[in-house]
Formats: C-alpha cells, sequence, structure tokens
C-alpha cells in the first residue's frame, strides 16, 4: 500500500516554495508545447473513440486506441508540472473540459448500462416502482418503445437471448440503488425516451466536470499541489466510462468527495474548543449523511465510513457512531418507502449479480489465483486482505483520503472486477490523496474487460497478469521508501 505522509508538510516543488517553475517565460514553451500536443491528442482520440463504432465492432483495435490516449494523459501530467501553477491548472480544466465534450460524439462504446437507466426512468414516470418488475415482465408491455426493443426481425442485437432489447438482463429486477433511481426518474423526466442516449451522456458530463471541479478545489484546502487534478481530469477512463457510456458512478464520486472535503477540518482559527467541537460533529453528520448518499447511488462509499471515522481528531468510536450513525439513516431513509411498496423485491438483482461474476467461486479471485493461493482459500484470503487493510487505516489513522485510497484499493485488487468503471472512484481518492500509484489499478481493469467480452481463450490468465503487476506498481513506492530507511 501506498502511503503519502499528508501529516508532514509537503515537499516543496521545483521552482520555489509554491511549487512554481521558475519565473523566466522562455522556460515554459517546451512544457507548454509538450501539454497542447498531448491535450491535443486526447481531444482527438476522444472524439474518435466515441464516434467510432462500438467494442464487438472495433475489438482490440479499440484498447490499441485507449492505451495510446493513456500514454497522452501521462506526458500531459508530467507536462503540466512544469508549467506556473495558475496557467496549469486554467489548461487542464480546459482541456478536461474539450475531452468531455468531445466523448459526446457518439453512443456508448464498451457499455450498454444507460439502456437500463432510461427504462427505469419510463417505469417512474409511469407511477410504477422500479424494483417491482423486471423490465422484461408482461406488465410492462405497454411502456416498450422501439429505441430500446427494436421490432426488426431477427433480432439486430447480439447478447440477448430472450428479449430483443438494448436491455441488458432484461429478464431481471434493477441492482440500483434508491439514489440511482432517483436520478433516472429526474433524467427521464427532464428529457423522455426520444431523446435517446444523449441525456444520459450529458449527464455524465456534468457531473464529471463538478468532481474536477471539486478535486481543485479540494487540493487546495489540503495545501496540496492543485496540478494534481490532471490526475483525474486528463485520464481516459472518466471520460470514456462517465461521459461516453454515461455511468451512474459520476455522481457516487461526486457525494463521495463532497464528503472527504466536508469531513476535512479548516486552518486553524480562533474558534473557541467547545465551538471547534461542535463543529466537528456538524461536519462528521454532514459528512456521514453524504456517504449515505453515495452509498445509494453505488455500494461501495460506505468503506468511507471507516476512513473518516479513523481519521477523525476526536476518538474514533465517537466519531464511528457519528459518521456510521449518519450515513445508516439515509440508508435506511432510502430504502424505507420503496420497502413498502413492494418489500424484499427492493434488493433487487445484487445477490443474483454476485454469483453471476462468480463470486462465489474460486476464479474470480485473480491475484490470490496468481499467487497460487488454493481454490478453496482464495475468498478468505482475498477477504482477509481487506480486514488487514481496514486494520491498518483504523490503527495508522492516515488523513482520509489516504484511507479511502488504500481501503478502495485494496477492495479492488481483493475482487478484481471485470468492469474497468469501478477503479474511476479509486483514480478520484487517488487525485486527492496525491497517491499516483494507485492508478495503475485503472490501467489493469481495461486489458481484462477486452479479454472477458471478446471472449479470449487464456482471458483469466491476462486478468491475473495485469492485476498482479498493478499490485506491484501500487507495492513498489513502499519497497523504496523502506530501502531509503534501512540505509
Amino acid at each position: 500500500m501506498t502511503v503519502v505522509g499528508d501529516r508532514r508538510p509537503a515537499p516543496a516543488q521545483p521552482g520555489g516554495p509554491r511549487g512554481d517553475v521558475p519565473s523566466n517565460p522562455r522556460g515554459w514553451w517546451g512544457p507548454l508545447l509538450a501539454f497542447s500536443c498531448a491535450g491535443a491528442v486526447g481531444v482527438t482520440l476522444s472524439a474518435h473513440i466515441a464516434g467510432g463504432g462500438a467494442l464487438l465492432a472495433r475489438r482490440w483495435w479499440l484498447l490499441a486506441e485507449i492505451t495510446g490516449w493513456a500514454a497522452a494523459w501521462l506526458a500531459a501530467v508530467v507536462a503540466a508540472f512544469r508549467l506556473p501553477r495558475r496557467a496549469a491548472v486554467a489548461l487542464i480544466l480546459l482541456v478536461a473540459v474539450a475531452l468531455r465534450l468531445a466523448a459526446l460524439a457518439g453512443p456508448p462504446t464498451t457499455s450498454d448500462d444507460l439502456f437500463r437507466y432510461s427504462w427505469d426512468g419510463r417505469v417512474q414516470a409511469a407511477g410504477i416502482d422500479p424494483y417491482r418488475y423486471p423490465p422484461g415482465s408482461t406488465h410492462l408491455t405497454g411502456l416498450r418503445e422501439p429505441w430500446l426493443w427494436p421490432e426488426e426481425r431477427p433480432c439486430p442485437l447480439a447478447y440477448r437471448p430472450l428479449d430483443c432489447t438494448r436491455i441488458n438482463r432484461s429478464w431481471a429486477p434493477t441492482i440500483y440503488p434508491p439514489v440511482a433511481e432517483a436520478w433516472f426518474g429526474a433524467v427521464y423526466r427532464l428529457t423522455g425516451i426520444g431523446a435517446r442516449y444523449k441525456p444520459w451522456q450529458v449527464a455524465g458530463l456534468l457531473t464529471d466536470i463538478a468532481v474536477v471541479a471539486l478535486l481543485a478545489t479540494a487540493l487546495r484546502r489540503r495545501g496540496r499541489d492543485p496540478r494534481w487534478v490532471a490526475l483525474y481530469a486528463l485520464c481516459p477512463a472518466p471520460v470514456i466510462e462517465l461521459v461516453n457510456n454515461g455511468h451512474i458512478d459520476g455522481l457516487a464520486i461526486l457525494l463521495s468527495l463532497a464528503a472527504l472535503v466536508v469531513a476535512s477540518r479548516p486552518q486553524a482559527g480562533g474558534e473557541a474548543e467547545e465551538e471547534q467541537g461542535s463543529r466537528t460533529v456538524a461536519r462528521q453528520l454532514a459528512a456521514g449523511a453524504l456517504i449515505g448518499l453515495a452509498t445509494l447511488v453505488k455500494l461501495y462509499p460506505a468503506l468511507l465510513i471507516l476512513a473518516l471515522a479513523a481519521a477523525s481528531p476526536d476518538r474514533r468510536i465517537r466519531s464511528l457512531i457519528r459518521v456510521g450513525g449518519a450515513a445508516a439513516v439515509v440508508v435506511v431513509g432510502g430504502y424505507l418507502p420503496h420497502f413498502l411498496r413492494v418489500g424484499t423485491k427492493v434488493v433487487g438483482f445484487l445477490p443474483d449479480y454476485f454469483r453471476e461474476e462468480h463470486y462465489d467461486g474460486a476464479g474470480r479471485y485473480l491475484v490470490a489465483g496468481a499467487l497460487r493461493v488454493p481454490g478453496d482459500l482464495a475468498g478468505a484470503v482475498s477477504v482477509g486482505a481487506l480486514v488487514a487493510a481496514s486494520v491498518w487505516v483504523w490503527t495508522r489513522r492516515p488523513p482520509a483520503p489516504t484511507g479511502a485510497v488504500v481501503l478502495m484499493g485494496t477492495l479492488l485488487l481483493a475482487t478484481s472486477p471485470v468492469q474497468p468503471w469501478y477503479a474511476v472512484t479509486l483514480l478520484a481518492f487517488a487525485a486527492l490523496a496525491v497517491e499516483p500509484a494507485w492508478a495503475a489499478l485503472l490501467a489493469a481493469g481495461y486489458p481484462y474487460f477486452f479479454a472477458v467480452i471478446l471472449l479470449h481463450p487464456n482471458r483469466v490468465g491476462v486478468g491475473q497478469l495485469a492485476y498482479t503487476l498493478a499490485a506491484l506498481a501500487v507495492s513498489a513506492p513502499v519497497l523504496r521508501r523502506r530501502v531509503r530507511t534501512d540505509r
């Protein structure tokens, strides 16, 4: 696990105490040219990927394009730190917006999740609880429209054995929690089904731009170099997954970052100790409520409860009760209206999803498999790794963003998901914590994802290699520091 010592003063960047480059403008032209070229490559590839067709048509060439964009991303991040701070942040934000606008050039490229979003919104607009029926139910036949349920025969869509529909798993109830469902309903009511996929991409663009802006603000508030926002803002994955594919994860990231910002203690002022204590309680309750909302979009932001409680300047148990209690109240309040209408159907597809992803078998845990852990122990060892990371966060009490990175990163290493967009949340936490090594987990997800979708015969081996290399990349900075300490 990589941990940056946030409790110590941040090391000065070359060029002075503020981390700016020397004031001679002649030294800016090289980095400015490099940044501009890398940004232009990124924008071009963003538009080409969005408008060039779906994964199944482009196959491995699409992964090659994403890899090229990733190289431009890394070059742009390096160049940004050789530019004056204010100019660099302005350029980063400008390119970030351009990347996301370019991603609107075509339909979703690597995912069909937003079609389910649109359907769940349509069902709610008809006054039906989204957890009551699966999309393929005959009770909902009257809501079907050709965009989501093509009328051509034979069906022009692949991987749809039961119904001719763009909605994945049309036989299964929805998997999404209540705040996600409320978001689907709101977007649908604003635009309607006739707008097709574009509203979901625009919604993803707006939330992701808000994430970028919040990251830049939060870095300044923490006293860190705001140029680290480039780690997230210029990365291909948020642009592809949250904008082009329209994934709801962007809303969960925004709420999670807001919780981390709200919980952080501002610079010491002239407040009395009692007043500081009351404000700390208020911040913890507000952060817990935000975590609850984020958990009602995606489940994994619940990890922030432990990260925030461990980092609290107050007693950790009290902080855990406040943050966790506020989050629990919001989660229960979100599910309660649906539970009163449909009962246990609110669980939706979640249990079946874990079985579908083979989390009840040994083959799912790729890092454990690569380490030759016996199959019947792979799940237990992976759970043990997450428990160990939780104990480390609780006992070492790192700053909340660092704790969030360690917990989220360990979860991804332990579970090795097929879906690369899960790691976009980790990237946002890593940018805030200034922990760039964890971006390796995001890179690991794409080769494995392509191997699975394209039915590569050695897809498990591809996943084991990718996630093991990511684990080594994350561990390398820790090993280097230990070697220096021993010397």
